[in-house]
Formats: C-alpha cells, sequence, structure tokens
C-alpha cells in the first residue's frame, strides 16, 4: 500500500511516495540488536548520569525510518513520566531550518522572494543594506541576542512590534556579508518578511506550505490541547513573588516566549521524531532539486561563514557531528537539547531529540551528539 502527496516547493509540483506499514504512513525497519547496542549504551548513561531526562534517537535514510528507539523519562519534577517515540519535544533553534528556511524557500520557489533582496524591502521599519542571504547564513551584521528584561523596561509591554522596533535600532557589530555571528535576530526578522509577503502569521504558513504537505501532523507552533499530553516540559524557573513555572507546552526561548507569544522565526516549533523523519526523507529525496540544493549548500561568496542558507556546515562544525559524517552533511542544533544531521550523500539522517533544560539548565550534549553521529554513521552507512 502506498500514499502520494504532492508539495508544491519548487514551483511544480514535486511527487513524494510514502510506504504505509504503519498508521502514521511510515515504514520502519528496526536493525538487530547487535548493531544498535551502542547507541544504547550512550543514551542510557546519559539518563544515568542526569545528564538527559531522556531523549530519542531517529535515523532515517529517503525511505525507511531505519531506527526509532525512546530512552528514559520525559518528566523528571514534580511527577516523572515515562519518554515515548512519539513524545513531542520543543525544538528551540532547530526551528530556524525545519520551519523558518522552508518557508523562506517555498516564497522564493514561487519568485515572491529573492535571495539577493534588501529585507528592508518587506520591512520597512529597517534601513540596512543586508540581504535574505545575509540573514539565512547569519551573515547581517546583527547583535546574537536582546535582554528580554531590558525590553519590556523600556517598551512597558512585551509585543512584537517591539521586538521588532528594537531590532530595527539596536547597533550593528559589522558590515553585511564581513562576519559570521549566530543571531536568533536574523530569523525573526525573516519571519517578518515572511508575514509581510504572505499577509499572515509564520504559524500559518508553516502549518500551509511546510507540515500539512509533509504530513507532520504532530508538529506545530503555541501545541494546542490534543498535544500537551505527548509534550517533553523544558525548564523549571522560580518566578520572585509567583509559583514558579514549569514550560509545559510553552516555547523556552526567552525572545519567542515573552516578546513573539510563540509565532517566532528563531524558535517555537514543537515537533516529535517521526514527524521530523519526513521532513528528513524530503531533503535526502529532492537533494538535486534545485532550491533544496541551494538551501543545504554553502554559498561561495559567504563560504567563511560555515553556513548554508538555514542550516549550519559540517565544514565548519564538528563538535556534534562526529567525525565520520561526509563534507556535504548540513545540520543543527535547540538549545533545549535537539539536533538533526542530514548526509545527502550517504542519503542518511540522524535526529536526537532531548529536553536537557528540564528541570535545570545545565550541561553540554555536544559530546554525547558526536558520539552517537559516529556510532549511527558506522551501523547505518550504505
Amino acid at each position: 500500500m502506498r500514499r502520494s502527496l504532492l508539495i508544491l516547493f519548487t514551483g511544480v509540483a514535486v511527487l513524494l511516495l510514502f510506504s504505509v506499514c504503519t498508521a502514521r504512513g511510515q515504514r520502519i525497519c528496526h536493525r538487530p540488536l547487535a548493531d544498535v547496542s551502542s547507541i544504547d549504551s550512550l543514551m542510557n548513561d546519559a539518563v544515568a548520569q542526569r545528564l538527559i531526562p531522556g531523549g530519542v534517537v531517529c535515523v532515517t535514510d529517503a525511505d525507511t525510518v531505519l531506527f526509532l528507539r525512546a530512552y528514559g523519562n520525559r518528566q523528571v519534577f514534580p511527577d516523572t513520566l515515562q519518554m515515548s517515540v512519539n513524545t513531542v519535544f520543543d525544538l528551540a533553534s532547530l526551528s530556524k531550518p525545519t520551519s523558518t528556511a522552508m518557508c523562506v524557500f517555498s516564497l522564493v520557489s514561487e519568485g515572491r522572494l529573492g535571495l539577493q533582496d534588501l529585507a528592508s524591502k518587506y520591512i520597512p521599519q529597517l534601513t540596512d543594506s543586508f540581504n535574505i542571504t545575509h540573514l539565512l547564513t547569519h551573515t547581517s551584521g546583527l547583535p546574537p541576542y536582546l535582554n528580554v528584561k531590558r525590553l519590556c523596561e523600556h517598551y512597558g509591554e512585551p509585543t512584537p512590534e517591539a521586538l521588532l522596533d528594537s531590532i530595527s535600532k539596536c547597533p550593528r557589530l559589522s558590515m553585511p556579508g564581513e562576519k559570521c555571528r549566530y543571531s536568533c535576530l536574523n530569523f525573526i526578522l525573516l519571519q517578518h518578511v515572511v508575514q509581510n509577503i504572505c499577509g499572515k502569521p509564520l504559524c500559518e504558513v508553516a502549518r500551509e506550505r511546510v507540515f500539512e504537505p509533509l504530513l507532520m501532523a504532530h508538529t506545530s507552533y503555541m501545541p494546542d490541547s490534543t498535544l500537551l499530553p505527548l509534550i517533553a516540559p523544558t525548564e523549571y524557573i522560580p518566578v520572585p513573588d509567583a509559583d514558579s513555572l514549569l514550560l509545559y507546552g510553552v516555547v523556552h526561548d526567552p525572545l519567542a516566549r515573552v516578546m513573539n507569544h510563540g509565532n517566532s522565526g528563531n524558535a517555537g516549533v514543537f515537533s516529535c521524531a517521526e514527524d521530523l523523519a519526513r521532513l528528513g526523507q524530503f531533503l535526502l529525496r529532492n537533494k538535486n532539486n534545485t532550491y533544496v540544493h541551494e538551501m543545504t549548500s554553502m554559498p561561495d561568496s559567504l563560504a567563511f561563514s560555515g553556513r548554508t542558507l538555514g542550516w549550519g556546515h559540517n565544514d565548519s562544525i564538528t563538535s556534534y557531528t562526529g567525525s565520520l559524517f561526509g563534507p556535504d552533511t548540513y545540520c543543527h542544533t535547540g538549545y533545549t537539547g535537539t539536533s538533526m544531521i542530514v548526509d545527502p550523500d550517504e542519503e542518511l539522517c540522524l535526529i536526537i531529540l532531548t529536553n536537557r533544560v528540564h528541570p535545570y539548565d545545565k550541561g553540554n550534549l555536544n559530546p554525547l551528539r558526536g558520539a552517537l553521529a559516529d556510532v549511527v554513521f558506522s551501523v547505518f552507512r550504505h
């Protein structure tokens, strides 16, 4: 039994065939237990050492989910709840390539947005000379972040309009195209570019153009009550003179949560491993498509950045991709403990989802990510 799905990404219809051997419509084929024992050991050790409360590891090629397994717990405070393979995680900055960049390229493919267009063409508040490519590659010159407490004190009320105004007025740290400086502000501006072109919030654009066409049924911004039973909570935040807050179904990132109220270009997507596997399969199946190739390759003029148009690139990022994934590999992490690595040459995608910031924000996952990447490549490479 097979299901065909037509999606519009290149300006023409691209036919994606998904094998249906599960209720969700994905074929899952596990390797023998002996082959994956090292994955189990790494994840179980991380749980035992309290580096993470738990997590989900998923490996897929262009057609089949090769490995999908849950470890530990999705919640350890105030109650303990077991992790499951369909647990929904706050993706944090993994939202940037999996949602915002995908929406940008959807508009590029329709001719409604140009990569060399100045951002000021779509955002009247800007007077800068940085373009869409500069924003996607973090070479705009914008600072990495803004202090939410100071923004609230200055504007009196946290609103998306206040955040956009503050970005338009904040100091530029370098000229466009001069240096790479990873910044959430780049993708918040891309959010406004998309919204101003489409006339609707980014969350709706992503749902219509990415999540629904790829059958990512458990993926959304600001998840509704139907997803809440599946969500892994993030940080426990002490709030003076109030009940302390366990973030649960609410985005962890302060700019996205406080200023943008959950609808944000830098963070805010909630998703599960199987849904991200669908996105990974789309990228692998269409690796030679003009727009997918452009989005996942480094521009020659900005190769110093080590960034593709939305993703990090393996040539400059090895701390969490290990030593075996190929030179064309692209990747991204999320602050909450998520990551995705895609090797188009080996047609292999590794998804690691954890909520390492639960209940307290501590620990470095990059050694675990790198070790898992090497094991996965060794076991599942073609």
